[in-house]
């Protein structure tokens, strides 16, 4: 989880390749932590799965991405 909302935003709209002010517009801080959490668990639980393997990022975005 990330506390600040500037870092949250900084993240997630580079994740969806974005400006900040397209995602305040179409989000509430609400749903862009969830958004967040989710992106980041995932990850998470697939680096578990795959160890040794590494995926590029277009996978984790249109596998993961819940927005």
């Amino acid at each position: 989880m990330i506390n600040d909302e500037k870092k949250l935003l900084e993240y997630m709209s580079n994740f969806y390749k974005i400006s900040a002010d397209e995602l305040t517009q179409k989000y509430t801080m609400s749903q862009l932590e969830d958004a967040y959490n989710e992106i980041n668990n995932k990850t998470r639980y697939q680096k578990y799965l795959n160890k040794n393997k590494s995926f590029p990022s277009e996978y984790v975005i249109k596998e993961f991405s819940p927005l």
